[in-house]
């Protein structure tokens, strides 16, 4: 059975990340983006606590997500009368909200907690809960067309 590499970091644990992944596909539902159902099919989610105080989230789905959550301006006439624009869904800043809301940031933190108390028995926890917790988010695409710009930031 294969195990990740002891790097000295936190992966979120499995059934964590699948209702994360669940909340987001709820979300995208909710806003009427699913169509054929392929973005809402792509969503995978991986998350780990590389550092104390904060939860890093890396989405990985369709390329066209970061245009959802961050909407296109209309450029050209490329495209029709419409030319691509799309308001933004700000589908991270729901995410995040959804997050609170359903406990999983509480979750993360009590399972770092746990993994840290096992990892170094002598490390003073109450610092991990001091201040302000924040989520950092990366996009990862799925077939991205050329000239895709990987890196690209969500707007949260």
């Amino acid at each position: 059975m294969g195990r990740y590499a002891n790097t000295g970091e936190f992966n979120v644990l499995y059934p964590t990340r699948r209702k994360m992944a669940a909340i987001l596909k709820r979300i995208i539902m909710s806003n009427g983006l699913f169509q054929e159902g392929t973005l809402v099919d792509s969503i995978r989610i991986n998350a780990k606590v590389p550092t104390l105080g904060y939860i890093e989230i890396e989405i990985i789905a369709m390329y066209y997500f970061i245009y959802l959550n961050n909407g296109v301006r209309k450029t050209s006439n490329k495209y029709g009368p419409n030319s691509g624009s799309i308001p933004p869904y700000d589908l991270v800043r729901q995410f995040t909200q959804e997050l609170d809301n359903a406990g999983i940031t509480i979750e993360i933190y009590s399972q770092y907690t746990e993994w840290v108390t096992k990892k170094y028995p002598i490390m003073d926890i109450a610092r991990i809960f001091q201040g302000n917790k924040s989520i950092v988010y990366s996009f990862i695409p799925i077939e991205p067309p050329a000239g895709f710009i990987p890196g690209y930031p969500l707007d949260v």
